[in-house]
């Protein structure tokens, strides 16, 4: 059965058009990621789907049931579906705790208590407990926002650009806190970003919108390693293209071997820069063209290698 369901739904406001024809549906417990550029629909996407927004065209359904006009609405917003928006729509004159509160008082007062200490050390803001929104950084308030969200325990929740003002390991703990929500409590996510990296590691598929139109939805496995264009392939890190014996070759830059087993490519070696996990190897064609090799170390001893599909190696995508 479908969480979310969506039937042809077309957006236009004065009079252009903002998303066209999208469908797609949703199971209990999946994520999504939606990836575009700027401009492309993916805000105005989770906007209809949470009754901030009116659709022109098209039919929404929830838990199997159509949801009616966004504009019937007496208080915007359906009930059931949690979003995070851009701007946060905070109570910046309240506390951080009660930001919170009000999304849980129906709930005893202990349990509120329990639940918002919980809440505020997933995104370590224990110690910002008492003081005002507006106090708090950018960075803060983002992170403020989406555990109101959460706190709702809604079965849908919608995140526009979660992870965009967060350092790796908190992005990390808000991740993996997410991972729980899904196996613990089968909540359906939708994840916005113009970055595919940061949504490939948990997400079930990924959607990838342009100019308002699905351009195609797939496992992120997929979108990686056989992507249909270089608009798909952008999101997801860095794409080599090539040309060899007249054929036009992309590919990842792990998608190499060093010992003959692929198409062959004569290069020679520029530079390496240390990333941490894996050094960035640029070498440069017999053709001009730059291409980046991931490795554990530096590469300066090879001038040729070896282009092997991922694919070719028969991993299950």
């Amino acid at each position: 059965m479908s969480v979310i369901k969506l039937e042809n739904v077309s957006v236009t406001i004065e009079e252009t058009s903002i998303l066209k024809n999208v469908s797609f549906s949703l199971i209990k417990g999946e994520v999504l990621g939606v990836v575009g550029h700027s401009g492309e629909g993916k805000s105005t996407l989770l906007k209809a789907i949470s009754g901030y927004q009116s659709i022109t065209n098209g039919q929404i359904f929830f838990d199997e049931k159509l949801l009616p006009p966004s504009e019937t609405l007496l208080i915007p917003g359906y009930r059931g579906i949690s979003i995070v928006h851009q701007d946060y729509q905070l109570r910046i004159y309240s506390s951080v705790e009660s930001n919170i509160r009000e999304r849980i008082v129906d709930l005893p007062r202990d349990i509120q208590d329990k639940w918002i200490d919980d809440l505020l050390t997933i995104v370590s803001l224990e110690g910002r407990r008492k003081q005002k929104v507006i106090s708090l950084s950018g960075g803060e308030q983002q992170r403020l926002a989406i555990v109101c969200a959460l706190a709702e325990e809604n079965e849908l929740v919608l995140l526009d650009e979660p992870f965009v003002h967060m350092h790796s390991s908190m992005r990390l703990r808000l991740i993996s806190y997410l991972i729980q929500l899904k196996k613990i409590r089968k909540t359906t996510l939708i994840l916005v970003s113009h970055n595919g990296d940061e949504l490939m590691g948990f997400c079930d598929r990924i959607l990838i919108l342009k100019k308002g139109e699905v351009q195609r939805i797939a496992k992120p496995e997929k979108l990686y390693f056989t992507p249909r264009n270089v608009y798909e392939a952008e999101f997801f890190g860095p794409i080599n293209k090539v040309t060899i014996e007249h054929k036009k070759i992309q590919f990842r830059p792990d998608e190499f071997t060093l010992n003959g087993d692929g198409i062959p490519l004569n290069c020679s070696f520029e530079r390496a820069e240390w990333h941490g996990a894996y050094w960035y190897n640029y070498f440069r064609t017999t053709t001009g063209k730059e291409i980046i090799l991931f490795n554990f170390e530096p590469l300066n001893e090879n001038s040729k290698i070896y282009i092997r599909k991922q694919a070719s190696r028969k991993v299950r995508l």
